[in-house]
């Protein structure tokens, strides 16, 4: 009995340290198995890591290049601006002897105040061109049919105060237009509508530059810092990639299309927005500032959906930039592209800050073709009304009273 006792005692014991055995076993195989995910994770950590680095690191570096790219762009320069001299003196004299503020030679005086160029303004000139398909960025000067700029705007960055403001300007603007020959060579200048200087300078690069440096000298030698020329077809690319626009008509359209009454509201599409942004009554004195206007609400809602896209998705930049390539003559780089959509998401976009240059519309007649007569309906710039804006938008005050 004691023997048989004694047997199962120690059979129990040895059961009892083979599972011993497993537990410690299976608690090893449990740590080299958990050991291994870790490492696993480890791994996708620090590889997820190093993308996001390098995506950090080329992201700076396109930030960085394309800020030095843009400021070395344009000249540093303020705009020159018409001013009062003899009320110029007299503020002057006034400030040196009443207070402890030395003048700056680069201070203006406009209505009775002392003001100063915001040097960390940001200006791109976005055209529009007449002209269907692609768009490219040589310069051709055979036939000067590259096209006109019909849609015009300056759209400019305050980067101190954040604030994004669009200046549109109207296409029939008379300005100083330079024509070159096949050479490349400048053989006239006219006085004529600055919408044909994109076609009279060949377009590509050398109608983009011509276009900028009117706008600058329209706009008191304004710098601009870079600019972008789409044809018809970047617009419709661009209203569908935002699933269409919402605007309300501004003027009566019925002419054109009967559910275009005044005060309608309509949704803007690739294969309608071109039509919509282009009509006009030829027939019609001032007509092409009233299409302005349309043109200038578009841009509004258009702009502030786009910085809304770019905000949910940051590589909605690149993409835009790569699905309008063909359709863009442009200046502005990937990089530089980057810095500006940076930039701007910063800013704030009111409805307040979109202008449109006033003028007077004139006819100049003439005998067509086919023996009748019809005009040129041209824009005279008001001057007063423009140094309003580039004071408003381009300068800021300057306290020169003593505290």
């Amino acid at each position: 009995m004691d023997k048989r006792r004694t047997k199962k005692r120690r059979e129990a014991v040895r059961a009892r340290n083979r599972r011993s055995e497993n537990i410690r076993s299976g608690t090893e195989k449990g740590k080299r198995e958990k050991s291994g995910f870790e490492k696993v994770l480890m791994c996708l950590l620090s590889t997820l890591l190093a993308i996001l680095l390098v995506l950090g690191l080329v992201g700076t570096i396109l930030y960085k290049s394309g800020e030095i790219a843009l400021r070395a762009s344009a000249n540093a320069a303020g705009p020159t601006m018409v001013v009062d001299l003899e009320e110029v003196t007299r503020i002057r004299q006034d400030l040196e002897h009443n207070s402890s503020v030395a003048w700056q030679e680069d201070w203006v005086v406009y209505g009775g105040k002392v003001y100063e160029y915001r040097e960390d303004m940001l200006n791109f000139l976005l055209l529009g061109i007449d002209h269907g398909g692609s768009l490219s960025s040589e310069t051709e000067l055979s036939d000067w049919n590259a096209g006109q700029a019909d849609t015009i705007f300056l759209v400019s960055l305050n980067q101190s105060d954040k604030e994004i403001s669009v200046i549109g300007i109207p296409r029939n603007a008379m300005v100083n237009v330079e024509i070159f020959n096949s050479e490349s060579e400048q053989v006239d200048t006219i006085y004529n509508q600055i919408c044909l200087q994109y076609g009279y300078a060949g377009g590509g690069e050398l109608g983009l530059r011509k276009m900028k440096e009117s706008v600058s000298e329209l706009m008191c030698g304004l710098p601009i810092h870079g600019a972008c020329a789409v044809s018809f077809n970047a617009i419709s690319v661009i209203t569908d990639r935002l699933g269409g626009i919402e605007i309300v008509v501004p003027d009566d359209m019925t002419a054109y299309n009967a559910a275009y009454v005044q005060g309608s509201t309509q949704t803007l599409t690739g294969r309608n927005v071109v039509d919509y942004l282009r009509y006009r009554q030829y027939n019609t004195l001032g007509s092409p500032t009233t299409r302005l206007g349309r043109q200038k609400d578009f841009m509004r809602v258009a702009m502030g959906r786009t910085m809304q896209e770019i905000k949910a998705n940051p590589v909605f930049v690149k993409d835009i930039y790569e699905s309008l390539k063909s359709y863009m003559n442009t200046d502005i780089s990937v990089d530089e592209a980057v810095y500006i959509a940076s930039k701007a998401l910063d800013c704030t976009l009111a409805e307040q800050s979109f202008y449109q240059l006033a003028g007077v519309d004139k006819a100049e007649y003439f005998v067509g073709e086919n023996g009748k007569q019809d005009f040129y309906n041209d824009y005279y710039i008001d001057e007063d009304a423009l140094q309003k804006i580039m004071f408003e938008v381009f300068y800021q005050e300057v306290r020169v009273s003593d505290p």
